[in-house]
């Protein structure tokens, strides 16, 4: 009776044994899994007191990338969040002649008559990479009272491991165009993005979001 009881016990334990080892394995790939996941921050945030409340009713989106195609994603995907909130938007890709730079000038000849609040100008600031190392340890898989005849601590190691992340930065800064003051900034940060579409889906969401809180658009 007493070695069946001892035989029983041993299936149990090496089988609690495995269930931990695949608990703590799965934990470990879901914090890899969440440390990698794209998610993006909003950091550095100014707002102009001085202009909340003045209603913005027309905002032309400007976009300043190397790539000119990145240029058109990020009016496009702005221009889209914008006109969620009823607002007239323009896009600078539309509006400015090819080779045209935005200035005092170029806003003067192409958009004194368009009557425009507002210029959003979204700025790629260029990526970086983080490095996170995250530390093993050992683990006891605590048994029951029978267990304590094969073994009164069983330990296993899960070894350490490094997480290496991609950062993408963005900055976007609003002016009122009566006297080109900046009354709105914010900078961000997106990890692990899968592409630049998905940052600036992301980015342009959090952003409109931001300036609706703040009261800039309505």
């Amino acid at each position: 009776m007493v070695l069946k009881f001892i035989y029983c016990d041993e299936q149990n334990i090496g089988a609690t044994i495995n269930m931990t080892l695949k608990i703590t394995n799965l934990a470990i790939l879901s914090i890899i899994i969440i440390s990698c996941s794209s998610s993006t921050q909003l950091t550095d945030i100014y707002k102009d007191e001085t202009f909340a409340g003045k209603e913005i009713k027309k905002v032309l989106v400007l976009g300043i990338a190397k790539e000119d195609w990145k240029k058109k994603v990020y009016e496009n995907e702005f221009r889209s969040q914008l006109l969620k909130h009823n607002l007239e938007v323009l896009t600078a890709w539309q509006e400015l002649p090819k080779g045209e730079d935005l200035n005092k000038e170029t806003f003067k000849k192409y958009f004194n008559d368009k009557n425009v609040d507002a210029v959003l100008v979204v700025i790629a600031a260029g990526e970086s990479t983080e490095e996170t190392l995250y530390s093993g340890g050992a683990s006891h898989v605590y048994m029951g009272f029978y267990g304590f005849y094969f073994s009164t601590a069983s330990v296993f190691y899960s070894p350490g491991y490094l997480s290496e992340e991609k950062i993408v930065h963005m900055k976007t800064n609003l002016y009122e165009t009566d006297e080109g003051k900046i009354i709105w900034s914010a900078r961000s940060q997106s990890y692990e993005p899968k592409n630049t579409k998905e940052v600036i889906q992301t980015v342009s969401r959090n952003v409109v979001d931001e300036l609706y809180l703040a009261g800039f658009v309505k």
